[in-house]
């Protein structure tokens, strides 16, 4: 992967924030409105663990459980099952049902979810001063790197 383009890509994106995963969802990339949006994506860099482990997550991301963590659980089953060999997405499933009491719930419906292409859901963050703000997300073929542009609306 050639990091110069991917980093102008996100750059690119601006004024949205933008980032991209990798198939475990570890973050590889990131451009300056990202940094506004969410200044701990340097310090937690993988977008699974921050959602259910970082504890302003739930408070950030609104209606956290119906919005967020079902949908991510349900895409974390769905490359498991596309990539049972892959280590980081097992350590990742392993993770996130040890270290979450919500994660080991919600994972008992055994729902699977390829991806929320589109969908609207909405933030709470200090860079819109606490206001709830809707956002859509943009995502592309996981098994590439992933890229994510979130559009305020």
């Amino acid at each position: 992967m050639d990091e110069a383009l991917l980093q102008q890509f996100l750059d690119n994106q601006a004024p949205a924030p933008a980032f991209a995963t990798d198939l475990a969802w570890n973050v590889i990339g990131y451009n300056k409105p990202m940094l506004d949006w969410f200044p701990g994506v340097v310090d937690q860099a993988n977008q699974m663990r921050w959602a259910f482990f970082a504890p302003e997550a739930r408070e950030q991301l609104v209606d956290w459980e119906h919005d967020w963590a079902r949908p991510y659980l349900g895409q974390i089953r769905y490359e498991r099952a596309h990539h049972p060999e892959d280590k980081a997405l097992l350590q990742l499933e392993r993770d996130i049902l040890a270290g979450s009491a919500a994660a080991r719930e919600l994972w008992d419906r055994r729902e699977v979810v390829e991806h929320s292409h589109g969908s609207l859901r909405r933030l709470r963050l200090p860079f819109h001063q606490g206001r709830r703000s809707p956002f859509g997300s943009s995502s592309y073929d996981r098994r590439a790197p992933s890229f994510s542009a979130w559009s305020c609306y």
